[in-house]
């Protein structure tokens, strides 16, 4: 692709990254988000009794139920968003606040957001993606 000038190859490069983080980076922090929710929510109570889990389907770990989307250009958001009959569940299990009901983890908190911003911060996982994403549409680029 050729350019005649330096603000239309800007232009080129802030699509392809904008691009690359919605698609690529946005999906692993998606994948990441879900491993985390395994490890910080599942995992630590395993086998409820009063309920049953919706898990992938309709549940935290269910893609539907984990927003995408861009902020700006340069900016993706991905949150937990799974509610219950107009209550963020995802809220209430990341604060242990506003459970309905009596269990062993009412009131205990299972912070898988943060668990998630510590493992992408400390990975390098982001920064693979996009370089990644940015090579997949054809860049050169280089750490």
């Amino acid at each position: 692709m050729d350019f005649n000038n330096l603000t239309d190859l800007m232009k080129h490069l802030n699509e392809q990254i904008s691009e690359t983080l919605e698609v690529d980076v946005s999906k692993t922090v998606r994948e990441t988000m879900k491993e985390k929710i395994e490890e910080e929510v599942y995992s630590v109570y395993p086998h409820p009794s009063t309920y049953q889990r919706q898990r992938e389907h309709g549940g935290l770990i269910d893609d539907e139920n984990i927003e995408i989307k861009m902020v700006g250009k340069d900016t993706v958001s991905v949150e937990s968003k799974r509610m219950d009959d107009g209550r963020n569940v995802s809220e209430i299990v990341e604060t242990g606040e506003g459970y309905q009901y009596s269990f062993p983890y009412a009131g205990v908190a299972r912070p898988f957001t943060e668990a998630t911003r510590e493992e992408l911060e400390n990975s390098g996982l982001v920064e693979a993606a996009l370089y990644r994403g940015l090579r997949k549409k054809g860049l050169d680029v280089q750490k």
